[in-house]
């Protein structure tokens, strides 16, 4: 006998027939024989609307905490009524609050962090044969504040309880059949990863890839929690993420449109005054990413170019040219609308040529690359967005990815 925890997302529970086909894998699951406790989200769009009516209430977000309680509700209706269908199918269930089931966070409300599972009391529900359904999301203050873990905080829910409860797997339900080489939607040869390492899937996860929040990534990856990526409405295997699995040279392509550009030409002191900008950033909570340093013709200046997610770059700017940093650098260009695209795979890091594939791929699409990042599983590169569906495809077929995997 195994114990799975079950996550259902907010497409997968957006309505009482979605509710009732994530009834139906649950019964599935339960008739192997496996103790089950399912993770809830709330149905989708929900959490969004909420947000807004707090937004309108609360404009300058100065009542984190009460947001908060508001922010957890949908969570909990959609718990209720799964487990009200679960008792009328002859099923043993209850529901359990992230603060019943004793997930306690620390106090940084809308973005709190998990620090410690107590789940004692849930444990003993499942060894009684009952079906444990957790809100996702949430969880408790040690002072008794109701918490929200932010964006993906239902996948990064699921990964603790399941860590918590010593299971021997999260299955996350979603409206896709896996994790896919591409976007289908951009690249029609897409084509399903059965198996993948956790360091691949958090690359996918970090460049673009929504399929699983990163965060829940980290955690199955540090704590050794194999997760599976699996459809709620079409019957497959999904996706398999594991310690162990080196199957593909690359495995996937994936983008993000969450990208700005800032340029800074003719900068002037080298290291010192780089650490002074990127300090100044840091401080704000700005996240840096493809940054590129080059040469002037002057010896003692350079140009510097980085990027960073939309929603910080009018932020980064007004870092950048305040009065303290405005004089380390002669000139600044910015571009807010780009995007960047990143090939992810085991292979990088011992196959020679793969960075001649990608810029060959790129070149022959005539596509501008702006800034340029690599790690031993990541080559990433910045784009003008209008591009990213071409890049997409290009490095995609470059890498052989429209061939069946097997």
């Amino acid at each position: 006998m195994a114990r799975i925890v079950m996550k259902f997302g907010g497409t997968s529970s957006a309505n009482t027939r979605a509710l009732r086909l994530c009834a139906k894998h649950i019964a599935e699951q339960l008739k192997t024989g496996d103790e089950v406790a399912v993770v809830i989200s709330a149905p989708s769009g929900m959490t969004a609307e909420l947000s807004k009516r707090i937004s309108e209430i609360d404009e300058k977000s100065k009542h984190l905490d009460e947001a908060d309680l508001v922010l957890s509700s949908g969570e909990q209706i959609n718990a209720g009524l799964l487990v009200i269908i679960l008792r009328e199918m002859g099923l043993k269930a209850r529901s359990w609050n992230g603060w019943q089931a004793g997930l306690i966070t620390d106090d940084n409300h809308g973005k709190a962090r998990l620090i410690e599972a107590r789940t004692d009391e849930l444990c003993d529900s499942l060894k009684a044969g009952e079906v444990a359904v957790m809100t996702g999301f949430q969880g408790v203050t040690k002072e008794g504040r109701v918490t929200t873990l932010g964006r993906g905080g239902s996948d990064v829910s699921a990964v603790a309880l399941a860590v918590a409860l010593r299971a021997d797997r999260c299955d996350i339900y979603t409206d896709v059949a896996g994790v896919f080489t591409a976007d289908p939607a951009i690249e029609k040869n897409a084509k399903l990863i059965h198996e993948l390492s956790p360091e691949e899937m958090l690359e996918l996860a970090s460049s673009g890839t929504k399929v699983l929040h990163n965060r829940s990534v980290e955690l199955a990856m540090s704590e050794q929690m194999p997760l599976r990526v699996l459809s709620t409405f079409n019957p497959g295997k999904g996706t398999i993420i594991a310690q162990g699995l080196e199957t593909h040279l690359v495995s996937g392509v994936t983008y993000s449109r969450d990208e700005s550009q800032i340029s800074l030409m003719g900068l002037s002191g080298g290291i010192d005054n780089m650490q002074k900008l990127f300090s100044a950033l840091a401080k704000k909570k700005i996240n840096i990413d493809l940054v590129v340093q080059s040469s002037t013709r002057q010896t003692d200046l350079s140009n510097l170019v980085f990027a960073t997610s939309r929603s910080d770059h009018e932020r980064a700017l007004d870092i950048v040219s305040s009065d303290v940093l405005s004089g380390l650098y002669q000139n600044l260009n910015s571009v807010k609308e780009m995007a960047k695209v990143s090939v992810i795979g085991l292979g990088l890091r011992s196959q020679s040529g793969m960075l001649e594939i990608f810029f060959r791929a790129l070149a022959d699409a005539n596509i501008s690359m702006h800034a340029m990042a690599t790690s031993e599983l990541r080559i990433s590169a910045l784009i003008p967005e209008h591009m990213i569906e071409s890049a997409v495809k290009a490095l995609h077929f470059a890498y052989g990815l429209d061939k069946t995997l097997t």
